[in-house]
């Protein structure tokens, strides 16, 4: 299946159109959004469901077809696809993603909101979140209130939803706003059916799609139970908010696997080609010159591993192996070729010399010219994009704290938020390090130094530490100095008295 990111569903009204009107107007306007959108869903849906199986193993080499000695065929997976996506989603996401204070405000507010997602477990939601963005090119996060108690922390409740059954709709008009989400739930009711065998009525079950609909202030469940889109109950979203947010890294919504998928089959036909080469020598036709085999004769050199068979001068009998094997060599070189494209195309650093590291290499040589550092600059696009939907999430989460009691977040905005990847950014740590003492010379401000090296990750928290650490280490020498005066005067003191004393002894 050739496949080229998936299709964004749009729909000809603006939020603003679909939310006024009565309210049947209103219901008229999603049922109508809604049935336009599902086909473009099915395939959507039929693609991803295609990608995400091709991710775990079940990929086109299962398939492969032979026309010659269609016995020897081998269909064996190297899973690069897997391999790629692992080490990019450890290497994004390996670390938490932590939300940090753009100023020095709203500190606590912002260390609560950190405290609900450890709770939530939002690193791990996150690792899988990005591992659907790579299979299938998108990916869907649902928050909403939750019922705060002693076993449920977090006033809301971040939940990944499957990508297979979800859907957002957008504006046709210029601002590409969203209009609504859909979650497509498949369902089964019994009727009672003649079967036509017996002429008697049997319980018959019956398949129908249930769409859990959420608009920015109402929620719905449709159904097709009928045959048409009906409306069987609605209920307003206190928040005001869109609770589905998609995440996605390109308008396309074209998956890196996507991208890449071409190679990855190559590399599984080549490997495949050679094991089928490989089998084919050690099973080699025989051929057999003037000399005849039948069954029974063949059965006998399969078992004995020899064959006797009668020559003469005028009739000379031979019995030869038919042999022709690819040259791995060769192979080999359009197999690396492939491998090394994979890695340029992904930014995946490429081990040199087989994974072997050279004496002569220090560690962080070896990260720099193997890649690592391409890869840091290449994965950023993804922080970009990554942190523009989360964004659009934090707005829920904000707005559910705020009316949320005792949540401990009532002032806090997504304006004052940022939003940070704890990666790896120690290479060149001498260059930057370096280059801060430069910038600390000629007193430019410790935040705009930390944010410029690209040492830290949160320069913002960093030179807060600073500040605190360079007040303390002045009152501890405030302190040690105060000692030392006081032991001076002490020792003064002291000599002054044995000076007075060795006088009176003297005049005595």
């Amino acid at each position: 299946m050739k496949t080229y990111g998936r299709t964004t569903c749009y729909a000809n009204y603006t939020e603003k159109q679909l939310l006024s009107g009565t309210q049947e107007q209103k219901d008229a306007k999603v049922l109508d959004i809604l049935k336009n959108s599902i086909d473009n869903h099915n395939t959507n849906s039929a693609e991803s469901e295609y990608l995400y199986n091709y991710l775990y193993g079940d990929q086109d080499i299962k398939y492969k077809e032979k026309l010659t000695r269609t016995e020897i065929n081998h269909k064996s997976v190297e899973n690069w696809a897997f391999a790629f996506m692992d080490w990019k989603k450890a290497f994004l996401l390996g670390k938490p993603i932590q939300y940090a204070p753009l100023d020095n405000v709203a500190n606590e507010e912002i260390a609560q909101l950190n405290k609900y997602n450890v709770y939530e477990d939002k690193d791990q939601k996150d690792q899988d979140l990005y591992e659907d963005i790579f299979a299938v090119g998108r990916a869907f996060r649902y928050n909403n209130y939750s019922v705060v108690t002693e076993d449920d922390e977090a006033p809301f409740d971040t939940i990944n939803l499957d990508m297979l059954n979800t859907e957002v709709v957008y504006s046709s008009s210029i601002s590409k706003e969203q209009l609504l989400a859909f979650v497509v739930t498949s369902k089964q009711y019994i009727v009672q059916e003649v079967n036509p065998k017996t002429g008697k009525p049997e319980p018959t079950p019956k398949q129908y799609n249930e769409y859990t609909v959420y608009t920015r202030n109402m929620q719905y469940t449709i159904d097709d139970k009928l045959g048409n889109l009906r409306i069987i109950d609605r209920k307003p979203i206190i928040q005001n908010i869109h609770l589905i947010t998609e995440y996605y890294f390109n308008r396309k919504r074209m998956s890196l696997l996507e991208i890449c998928k071409d190679i990855f089959d190559d590399l599984n036909y080549v490997e495949n080609l050679d094991e089928d080469d490989i089998e084919g020598f050690v099973n080699s036709i025989m051929v057999f010159t003037n000399a005849e085999v039948n069954q029974q004769g063949m059965e006998a050199i399969k078992k004995f591993g020899a064959v006797s068979i009668k020559s003469t001068d005028q009739k000379k009998a031979s019995v030869e192996l038919l042999q022709s094997r690819l040259k791995s060599l060769d192979t080999q070189i359009f197999y690396l070729r492939k491998l090394s494209a994979l890695h340029s195309i992904l930014s995946v650093p490429e081990a040199t010399q087989n994974g072997t590291i050279s004496n002569a290499e220090t560690g962080k040589a070896v990260l720099t010219g193997q890649g690592f550092t391409s890869a840091s600059v290449r994965v950023e696009n993804e922080e970009k994009a990554f942190k523009k939907c989360d964004r659009n999430a934090l707005k829920v989460i904000l707005r559910i704290c705020k009316n949320a009691k005792n949540s401990g977040i009532k002032n806090l905005k997504v304006s004052d938020i940022d939003i940070k990847f704890s990666r790896d950014l120690s290479d060149n740590l001498l260059v930057k390090t370096q280059a801060l003492m430069n910038m600390q010379t000629v007193n430019i401000p410790p935040q705009v130094a930390n944010a410029v090296v690209g040492l830290f990750s949160d320069p913002v928290s960093v030179t807060r530490l600073q500040e605190a650490y360079i007040k303390q280490k002045a009152l501890l020498e405030q302190e040690i100095d105060n000692r030392n005066n006081n032991t001076n005067n002490v020792n003064e003191q002291n000599n002054v008295i044995e000076d007075t004393q060795e006088l009176q002894e003297q005049n005595q």
